[in-house]
């Protein structure tokens, strides 16, 4: 059965160029999840992730656009609302951290993200991940309230990671922003 999520990608703003016509990948090395089409469930943050992170200030100052798309979630593995799903992404990580150990290699974020993407996720044809960021954002400009009850985070900063373009369907520009 083939499951699917409404997800968000928020880009800079492209004022003399026609909107994108698919994501843009990301391949930075501090990526939380590894290379890949990132986007946000609730559209609250793929606004928050413009206003800090993706303001065009040369062509654009102070805009960012927001793309919708629908992503087929079917081989992710789901660590937010599926018990198995954060299980196993948990002991992968794990098993990544004992192996990278005996191979004396440096554990870092992108060791370990390279070490899931070459030995699991693509031997066992995962396609993604959804996961549960972190429920406050540094922003270095701003500081935003995510619950009246700081101890209780009630409201989840989910995102999705595509590893795979064909994965993503209906990818149209949503709105443009200024923030």
């Amino acid at each position: 059965m083939k499951i699917t999520k409404v997800g968000y990608h928020t880009q800079e703003f492209r004022s003399d160029e026609e909107p994108l016509v698919n994501p843009i990948i990301c391949n930075a090395k501090n990526a939380w999840l590894g290379i890949g089409y990132y986007f946000w469930l609730d559209l609250e943050y793929a606004h928050y992730w413009g206003e800090d992170f993706k303001k065009n200030y040369r062509k654009a100052p102070g805009f960012y656009s927001i793309y919708k798309a629908d992503i087929d979630t079917t081989n992710f593995v789901d660590t937010v609302f599926n018990e198995e799903g954060y299980n196993f992404f948990k002991e992968a990580i794990e098993d990544s951290f004992e192996k990278l150990t005996q191979q004396r290699k440096d554990i870092t974020l992108e060791t370990v993200n390279r070490f899931l993407a070459d030995n699991i996720w693509s031997v066992l044809n995962v396609c993604g991940i959804i996961y549960d960021d972190k429920p406050n954002n540094p922003s270095r400009k701003r500081e935003r309230i995510y619950s009246q009850i700081p101890e209780l985070y009630y409201k989840k900063r989910i995102q999705v990671v595509s590893f795979k373009l064909e994965n993503i369907h209906n990818f149209a520009l949503y709105l443009d922003e200024q923030s």
